[in-house]
């Protein structure tokens, strides 16, 4: 070993360095004996002027992912390549790839007419991510996708169920109308598939080709038909969409299907449950009979009915006659409807806030009133949410509790407002707290009232929150004149009247 490489233990590539360095000691490090300007690469050998290159180009290839990119189009070359070879390993790399590039949000419709051509590949694999891709991209390339029409309408008859589903959910993203016969015909044969996920993909299709031609409506009703008699759970929430989404007027396909659809609630997909909750509440509305019906006769005049006296005799007559009314029609609730309550109520333990919400929705318009308050508790708990669903709960909340306050009120702190709350956080608790106030818990209410003014006021912060609160609060004050003790409300005039 010679002496400077065992002193500085180098590699030979940067002894070399120093050899042509020490060679081009009589050159100007600036310029070159013929005036132009020296690069770097001149002290470089070949091979490692190539390897720097090549590394430069492949860091250029990671770190750009716009299509601006010159590199871009030779890494698609490479692909196309590795799609039209023979070996099945190549053309699983190439899709892997390329749908890893579709999941990064980038544009590889270029390579639709490569990609296309592998969709009668023998391989399960290579063949269920170019099903992928054509789902991505045949409504954009409509043209190109006809041409493989014949190999879809194949793919239907595949083994395999999901190859099956893949050309399916194909076709129907094809909007050409010339297609519409054999998307007609796909959708019905899928609908008799014995595989449930076959069947979910038809339910899916059917409001893609109603979008397409509704004359097809009476069609696809008789194929909605068939899969609401469908036992499965994974079909049950696609079909009731496809549903309300072509012929929701039909109210009389569901008779027969109601109790099914009750009894598979529990165990459908969450999105599905959502569909199907909002479905059965319109259902059970024009279908049964309003629990709260005679209360609401006994309520009309409340104040009347409390605070008679013995000589008011119209208030006796009319006392008598709601009570007359409900001896004769005493209010029993049928089976189905309590079926209804009963298999949506473990529901309000739900991880999704939608599905919470919806079963609060069917509660709120269908439960007899002693049952109405379980859903205070599960909307409370949305409250610990994000700030999205705070808002969407808490208008839920302000409009439920306008006409029965009483289920909110044991709940009357968690409507407190905080300094981290949104603005329309606080204005939404700020209405909340007015309709929820009575004469037992208006001087709570006020002395909370005190303590936002006291924050905003001898604070002075001028934010936009704080402006907000300090022009709604004397507003809803204004209510609780009648409710409130003159010293609080004078108090808080006071104490907001320099503002």
């Amino acid at each position: 070993m010679k002496p400077v490489q065992k002193l500085l233990q180098l590699p030979v590539t940067a002894v070399n360095l120093v050899k042509n360095h020490r060679a081009e000691e009589a050159k100007s490090p600036v310029l070159t004996p013929d005036g132009g300007v020296q690069t770097f690469y001149n002290a470089l050998q070949a091979d490692e002027l190539r390897l720097l290159k090549s590394q430069n180009s492949e860091s250029n290839v990671e770190n750009n992912g716009s299509s601006s990119n010159p590199s871009q189009p030779v890494r698609h070359d490479d692909l196309k390549e590795m799609l039209d070879s023979n070996k099945d390993s190549l053309k699983l790399e190439a899709m892997k790839r390329i749908v890893a590039m579709i999941a990064r949000g980038k544009n590889t419709s270029d390579l639709f007419p490569a990609v296309v051509k592998n969709v009668a590949c023998k391989n399960i694999e290579v063949k269920k991510l170019v099903y992928v891709y054509l789902v991505r991209y045949a409504e954009e390339q409509q043209d190109l996708a006809l041409l493989s029409i014949s190999t879809f309408q194949r793919g239907l008859k595949d083994p395999n169920q999901l190859i099956r589903a893949s050309a399916l959910r194909v076709l129907s993203s094809i909007r050409v109308p010339i297609i519409v016969p054999i998307m007609m015909l796909a959708i019905k044969e899928a609908a008799s598939d014995m595989s449930p996920y076959v069947r979910k993909t038809a339910a899916h299709a059917i409001p893609k080709l109603y979008s397409l031609d509704s004359d097809q409506k009476d069609q696809l009703i008789e194929v909605i038909e068939k899969l609401l008699s469908d036992k499965t759970t994974l079909v049950a929430g696609s079909v009731v969409m496809a549903f309300e989404e072509v012929c929701p007027e039909r109210i009389d396909l569901i008779h027969k299907n109601y109790r099914k659809l009750c009894n598979l609630l529990i165990d459908v997909e969450e999105w599905g449950q959502v569909v199907i909750i909002n479905m059965l509440t319109r259902y059970a509305r024009t279908q049964f009979l309003n629990p709260n019906q005679n209360e609401s006769l006994l309520e009309e005049n409340p104040e009347k009915a409390f605070y008679g006296s013995d000589d008011d005799e119209a208030g006796k007559e009319d006392k008598a006659e709601a009570s007359n009314l409900v001896k004769r029609k005493p209010y029993v609730m049928d089976p189905d409807h309590r079926l209804l309550l009963r298999n949506t109520k473990p529901l309000l333990q739900s991880r999704n806030a939608a599905v919470v919400m919806a079963v609060a929705q069917l509660y709120f318009h269908l439960a007899p009133k002693a049952e109405v308050g379980v859903i205070a508790k599960a909307l409370v708990r949305l409250l610990r949410s994000h700030s999205e669903v705070q808002y969407v709960v808490l208008q839920n909340v302000a409009t439920m509790s306008i006409k029965r306050r009483g289920m909110f009120e044991p709940y009357l702190k968690s409507f407190y407002i905080r300094s981290t709350d949104p603005t329309q956080i606080k204005i939404l608790k700020l209405e909340v707290l007015t309709n929820l106030a009575n004469e037992t818990n208006i001087s709570i209410i006020l002395r909370e009232f005190q303590t936002y003014i006291r924050s905003a006021v001898w604070t002075k912060i001028l934010w936009l929150q704080r402006y907000r609160l300090l022009v709604d609060v004397p507003l809803i004050l204004v209510k609780f004149e009648t409710l409130a003790s003159m010293d609080l409300f004078n108090f808080c005039q006071t104490e907001m009247s320099w503002w």
